[in-house]
């Protein structure tokens, strides 16, 4: 036991534990497990670790709990957390400039947005859409998971909230006409527990269903459950797709649950991406209940809707999410993206609360200039953006066909940020040195390959996976790991990425071919002043004998000379 005085940076405390000792361990460790319990007199705020996924559980205003979990696993980064305290609105940015890459010297950032936990005076009425698939494929314990998970959801609506609930087949059954309000769930809850599983499945008539009973003055979420293809009435789901995108309103909110894997995850994510929502996966054997309600409990409370970020008159761009998703009680939202010139930001968060337009100032925040010094974990920032746009680029690719620019995009970042993709899975076994002539080789090769590939069904297991697996990197909230598997081949240090290529740890920044690399005696003279000239290098340096690595855009490449 020990106690630890915590610093404060730009408003958040950060606490580090020194996880990173335990990749000295000569076999993997079979769990590491960290619990973190959170304390306050005030308000927690924001709960936040750029290096690791956790779970966060709030309880109350001034408790709150992370938990990471892994196993079979080698550590090679420190566990950080921030936490924020207060009573205002919270807005919280990092940033990362890396001076070393000569063709992309631009910087990253990180946005941590945290709403003020609401009173009951501050929280936005909204309406909610369920629409339930009860086709015969439902039957048995999906659609009793199901009926459970709307139970839990019509049993936990907000005073203010109004609901249209259906469930659709061949034909739709509908619980009432229009909106009902919150004080009639309980009748809603016996008509749920009242309907069974039978017949076809009618998807477009439910959604049109759906979308005539929203308001567009409210906000607007929808529900939609589903566990088939769309076999009655319109089939086409490009059909489909036509006929709701002209009979929603701007504010509607589509969420998908696709359950197992005969669903088409063309149309599911279609949906939610044209209605800024999301598209979850249940597959066979996972917990439908949990994870509807759980969804649920995330978005039950809206504060703020219609969000934009206004950076003013710094130039930033390639921002992800796109679109920012509401603001509700208890939540953060984290953003990502790029800047070109450093320097001190004001910040301007705009939306809607109550149906009214509100604006929020920031001010005093900065993007960095030159990021060498910085904390290790400000250097996941980068990879965080990296693995955010690679899964926005393969979902681009999935929904509207491959083109040869957004393919040559996922390879160089891949190659970049040691993030394998379908089209770099063999980037660890790349035997020649990776720079740009082999880059564009290598996007051009899997380019012709997906152009030479048949069309691939959108259901099915393969097709749920890969679904699932995109969506899942494009909402990152950390950085993606390595594969398992590839750990001896990829390594990541300093914040930049080194691939073991003949013996040697090379930096993907080193092009062979624009680069004269300056060898080092391994433990000589130089070799020390090179180390200890910043952290990141001597990060480097420390995965071996033989490294080479670009600083400053200078390539050196320590060894042995015999």
């Amino acid at each position: 036991e020990y106690s630890q005085v915590l610093e404060a940076e730009n408003g958040l405390v950060r606490y580090v534990y020194p996880l990173n000792t335990e990749k000295f361990s000569a076999q993997p460790l079979q769990e590491a497990r960290i619990d973190v319990q959170i304390r306050s007199t005030a308000a927690i705020r924001a709960v936040y670790s750029p290096t690791h996924a956790i779970d966060l559980v709030h309880q109350g205003e001034t408790r709150a709990e992370a938990h990471y979990q892994e196993s079979d696993v080698l550590p090679d980064s420190d566990f950080a957390l921030y936490y924020s305290l207060g009573e205002s609105q919270a807005a919280h940015l990092f940033s990362y400039r890396d001076p070393d890459d000569p063709q992309d010297p631009d910087g990253y950032f990180l946005l941590l947005l945290a709403p003020q936990l609401s009173s009951d005076r501050q929280v936005t009425g909204k309406d909610l859409l369920l629409v339930l698939d009860r086709s015969g494929s439902m039957e048995g314990e999906k659609f009793s998971q199901a009926q459970s998970a709307l139970d839990y959801i019509l049993g936990h609506l907000n005073p203010d909230d109004r609901f249209y609930l259906s469930a659709f087949s061949s034909g739709v059954d509908v619980f009432s006409e229009g909106l009902s309000p919150a004080g009639q769930a309980d009748q809603a809850r016996q008509w749920v527990d009242q309907r069974w599983a039978e017949g076809s499945t009618d998807i477009n008539r439910a959604l049109l269903e759906a979308a005539a009973a929203a308001d567009p003055q409210r906000p607007t979420y929808l529900i939609f459950l589903t566990d088939g293809l769309p076999t009655e009435g319109v089939v086409d789901s490009g059909l489909i797709l036509d006929q709701f995108q002209q009979s929603a309103p701007d504010n509607l909110r589509l969420f998908a649950f696709g359950v197992g894997y005969d669903v088409d995850t063309f149309l599911l994510d279609s949906l939610t991406q044209d209605h800024h929502g999301l598209s979850t996966y249940v597959r066979p054997g996972d917990a439908l209940d949990e994870s509807l309600s759980s969804f649920y409990a995330r978005v039950s409370t809206p504060l703020m809707t219609d969000l934009e970020l206004d950076f003013g008159v710094a130039a930033v761009y390639d921002v992800y999410p796109q679109i920012l998703p509401d603001l509700f009680a208890g939540s953060q939202i984290v953003v990502t993206g790029r800047y070109r010139r450093g320097g001190p930001v004001d910040l301007t968060l705009g939306g809607k609360s109550n149906g009214e337009t509100q604006t929020i100032l920031f001010r005093d925040l900065a993007l960095a200039t030159d990021s060498r010094e910085a904390a290790d974990e400000r250097s996941a920032i980068p990879r965080l953006w990296a693995t955010r746009k690679i899964g926005h680029l393969l979902n681009k690719i999935r929904l509207d066909g491959p083109d040869a620019e957004t393919v040559q995009q996922i390879v160089a970042i891949s190659i970049r940020f040691g993030i394998v993709t379908p089209y770099t899975s063999y980037l660890v076994t790349e035997a020649d040195p990776l720079g740009a002539a082999n880059q564009e080789r290598m996007a051009q090769e899997a380019y012709q390959e997906l152009e030479a590939m048949p069309a691939q069904p959108a259901y099915g297991q393969e097709a749920v996976e890969k679904a699932a697996d995109q969506g899942a990197l494009s909402q990152a909230d950390t950085a993606a790991s390595v594969p398992e598997g590839d750990e001896q081949g990829v390594r990541i240090a300093g914040g930049h990425t080194f691939l073991l290529q003949d013996g040697v740890w090379t930096d993907t920044l080193y092009d062979p071919d624009h680069m004269q690399a300056i060898r080092v005696q391994f433990l000589s003279r130089e070799y020390f002043d090179l180390a200890a000239s910043r952290p990141d290098v001597a990060a480097a340096m420390s995965l071996g004998v033989e490294v080479i690595v670009v600083v400053d855009g200078q390539a050196y490449h320590s060894l042995e000379v015999n």
